[in-house]
């Protein structure tokens, strides 16, 4: 009887997903700005802007942004705030992946 072995390189073990590596990259290319490294909102935009931009970390944002609802605030944009839509910008992979890197990443909620 043989028996096959396979050997996963630590590396890949470690690895972010690709979609999730497509969020981060998106995050700090386009958001990060706004909302900050971690997602707290303690940018200078968030000094001249109001409402100022969402703080992730937030207890209150964990509870009220659902996945759902923050794929269509990235799409839509936020009426009456800063918060542009980026559907014209973005593919919806890319939307759900930025979500979902906020989400497991900064937010540290998972599904």
């Amino acid at each position: 009887m043989l028996l096959y072995f396979s050997l996963v390189p630590m590396t890949q073990a470690i690895a972010l997903p690709a979609d999730l590596e497509t969020g981060r990259d998106i995050f700090y290319k386009h958001c990060k700005a706004c909302h900050g490294d971690k997602g707290n909102g303690k940018t200078f935009a968030a000094n001249v802007l109001s409402p100022p931009p969402k703080n992730f970390t937030a207890e209150k944002s964990k509870k009220e942004l659902t996945e759902e609802r923050m794929i269509h605030s990235v799409t839509k944009g936020r009426k009456g705030t800063a918060m542009m839509p980026w559907e014209s910008n973005l593919t919806k992979d890319e939307i759900r992946s930025v979500v979902r890197y906020i989400r497991e990443n900064l937010m540290s909620v998972k599904e």
